[in-house]
């Protein structure tokens, strides 16, 4: 179709065009102006297109001035000149211009020269830049890490390009508007592993096992699979009350709670950064809803007269608190009681009633047998009530009766001995994966005899008691509550940059058992690692730091070196004091001081110049692990505790995770700090997770976090206690709606 028939076919129905106002042109007439004596096709199509100009359809004219009028026209025409120059040329034409050389028309169109082009001359050269510098992001960001060695190392220089980074800038806005305020820079990984053009580290049961032919440390791996996890999780949280109702009842196939609006006000109003993060609160209230809230409120009753217990109730918005005997003779319960108190006093009135029991001590004491929690479990899947008349098979004893039968627990052939650092040579290395997952005692019995709430005890199995405590494993049965002690507002820190000392750091008192010739103490978890970090005899094999490779496997770039200069240049780990919690009588006391070493107390501000930090259980949790985070060091962390905040928190992110075997530790640190010449390290990657673990204790290890935590454990045991359970389920009506900044 000609230029002239698609202008009639724009115009009415039958194509016929109606009468229009003849436009006049600069100089007075009812035509532009064609130079005479040139006859070409060009200009007859000049001329033909200057008449259909003439008579156009048009609107009322914008302006009375002839000369405003022709400026738009002009201009379209001569877009439409050019690209007609194409469309009707003559062959002879066409053969011409290809002979001369000149570009298509249509090019010309959109790049022309001189007063015509469509683009200015400034805008061609923008153009260009931006053609040239999008082939180059190209080939930086997609081809260049493809071309270069999969297993090689990234250049200091370079910076982090992961599917991750990229998700970020293409991430919709209602997403990134709701991201932290700060953010820790990202640490380069290597291309290979980023794009996955490296064959993975297999993962077994929470734990990595290193692949001793690959030529890439394993430790980029879980930080590239950590950041991906986080950065997927904040993406999801929940922005709307609706949201979060929804999310919920996917996670739990159930309704939230009543009083779940005025908990969802609690986290716009304090801005939580993690709504949708509470699984441990369903995994320990669970198999209570297998009893009746007849059932459940009559062991409460019974709970409360347990000795060394202290209780909460909520009644009408009103809180109030009751001690068993004896109490005060605990250190420090009245405190504890106290703290728990402080924390929901602000948030009573918008509780429902209900009444929570609460141990003074350190750890957790309820113990259900494997057969006896399935049972529970599946009276819940059934929507049916435990029969309390049923007679309990209370004679199962020890940990394996508290774990599947077909768990690593209850296969096992023996315990295996604790990790010796210079007792022989390892054939296998594995680092932690999932944390929480790791954490499992029955598919992880080695760590029975490693850890002071396990080693030498043999529980019995009881029924489910509905005790509170501020820790347990995950053989326990008791409700996990949330500590406040050794809680630090406005905790000082130095930069990362200031910190002068590169050694691992550990002060503290030799708890986690009580020491006598009956207990197994030697091989607890605060005793093995004073033993490991201050050996002199023998050899330790370390994996080789992951710029150290050259190319090499890493089961060939495996270095040795003398026990006594790895604790030297790797670790200034001591107990301070004089041992405690040890028998005088039986001598005990004399020999962990003479066995293990002990120093003068460290100050807190000296601590603070350390890059590297441990943090490992005492008699139960780490109270110190918040002042830790908050204090700038990167912190290594060894637990058998999930606590509150495990749900919210990303090993390999915010802090280094390593096992109670200690295995992993030496590995660990030489990753980031380098081998014995401080050389073929990652101080970029260890400056990353240490700023990183601080920023999330700033804006999720609040006073405000807490109490969300509590808010919500305690309506969903509100609902569990009330009499007419089916009646206290959350309704979500419109009028409730808030929505997350």
């Amino acid at each position: 179709m000609s230029l002239r028939g698609a202008y009639v076919a724009a115009g009415s129905p039958n194509s016929s065009p109606s009468p229009s106002p003849t436009p006049t042109f600069p100089g007075g007439s009812s035509s532009a102006p064609v130079p005479a004596g040139n006859t070409s096709p060009s200009r007859v199509t000049d001329r033909k297109h200057r008449e259909q100009l003439a008579t156009y359809k048009g609107g009322k004219p914008r302006s009375t001035n002839p000369a405003r009028r022709w400026s738009p026209l002009q201009t379209a025409w001569n877009a439409t000149r050019r690209l007609s120059g194409v469309l009707e040329e003559t062959e002879e034409e066409a053969k011409a211009r290809r002979l001369s050389g000149h570009p298509p028309t249509p090019f010309l169109a959109l790049v022309g020269s001189g007063s015509t082009s469509i683009l200015p001359r400034r805008s061609k050269v923008r153009t260009y830049f931006l053609y040239l510098a999008t082939v180059f992001l190209v080939y930086y960001v997609l081809l260049r890490p493809i071309l270069s060695d999969a297993s090689g190392i990234p250049s200091t220089s370079t910076a982090s390009v992961g599917p991750n980074a990229r998700k970020k800038v293409l991430a919709p806005m209602r997403n990134r508007r709701h991201r932290p305020a700060t953010h820790a820079s990202r640490a380069p990984l290597p291309p290979g592993v980023i794009l996955r053009t490296n064959i993975n580290h297999p993962v077994d049961r929470g734990l990595l096992k290193v692949d001793m032919n690959s030529k890439v440390h394993p430790i980029y791996q879980l930080i590239r699979d950590a950041r991906e996890t986080w950065d997927d999780k904040l993406r999801k949280q929940s922005r709307t009350l609706q949201d979060a109702v929804k999310e919920y009842r996917r996670r739990y196939g159930r309704q939230p709670p009543k009083g779940f609006d005025r908990w969802w006000k609690f986290v716009v109003d304090n801005n939580i950064q993690l709504p949708d993060e509470y699984d441990q609160i369903n995994r320990d209230l669970l198999p209570f809803r297998a009893l009746s809230p007849q059932e459940l409120n009559r062991r409460i009753e019974s709970a409360s007269l347990l000795p060394d217990t202290y209780t909460l109730r909520i009644k009408r918005g009103s809180l109030r608190t009751s001690v068993t005997n004896g109490i005060d003779g605990i250190h420090g319960a009245k405190e504890r009681l106290e703290g728990q108190a402080a924390m929901i006093a602000p948030i009573a009135k918008e509780l429902e009633d209900f009444t929570a029991v609460y141990s003074v001590h350190d750890t957790a004491s309820v113990t259900i047998s494997y057969n006896h929690r399935r049972d529970l479990l599946e009276h819940v899947d059934e929507e049916e009530y435990f029969d309390e008349n049923e007679e309990l098979d209370l004679t199962p004893r020890g940990w394996p009766a508290f774990c599947p039968a077909n768990s690593a627990i209850n296969s096992a052939r023996g315990i295996p001995e604790p990790f010796n650092l210079a007792s022989h040579t390892r054939h296998s290395y594995t680092f932690i994966s999932d944390h929480y997952r790791s954490m499992d005692v029955c598919d992880h019995p080695e760590y029975i005899p490693m850890h002071g709430v396990l080693a030498g005890k043999e529980p019995h199995a009881g029924a489910l008691t509905p005790l509170f405590v501020l820790s347990k494993t995950t053989l326990h049965a008791d409700l996990l509550g949330v500590p406040v002690e050794q809680y630090v507002d406005g905790m000082r820190h130095v930069p990362w940059e200031d910190k002068n000392e590169d050694r691992l750091l550990w002060r503290g008192s030799n708890t986690g058992i009580h020491h006598d010739k009956a207990t197994p103490w030697r091989e607890t978890h605060r005793l093995r690692m004073i033993k490991l970090a201050n050996e002199q005899d023998g050899e330790v094999e370390v994996l080789s730091p992951p710029r150290a490779l050259e190319g090499k496997t890493i089961g060939t770039a495996r270095t040795k070196l003398p026990v006594g200069e790895a604790n030297k240049f790797y670790t200034d780990i001591a107990f301070t004091g004089h041992p405690i919690q040890c028998d005088h009588a039986d001598g005990t006391c004399q020999e962990l001081a003479d066995e293990y070493r002990f120093t003068g107390k460290m100050t807190h501000n000296a601590a603070l110049h350390y890059k590297y930090v441990v943090d490992v259980d005492g008699n139960a949790w780490s109270a110190r692990f918040q002042r830790l985070l908050s204090s700038g060091s990167l912190i290594f962390k060894s637990t058998m505790m999930p606590e509150w905040w495990t749900d919210q928190i990303q090993p390999w992110v915010h802090y280094v995770p390593f096992q109670v075997d200690y295995s992993d530790l030496y590995d660990t640190v030489a990753f980031f700090r380098g081998n014995t010449s401080s050389l073929g390290g990652e101080p970029a990657l260890a400056r990353e997770i240490a700023e990183a673990g601080r920023e999330w204790s700033l804006t999720h290890w609040r006073r405000v976090d807490m109490t969300a935590y509590v808010f919500r454990l305690y309506l969903e045991w509100a609902r569990l206690v009330a009499p007419k359970r089916g009646e206290a389920d959350f309704v979500f009506e419109e009028w409730m709606e808030r929505e997350r900044e």
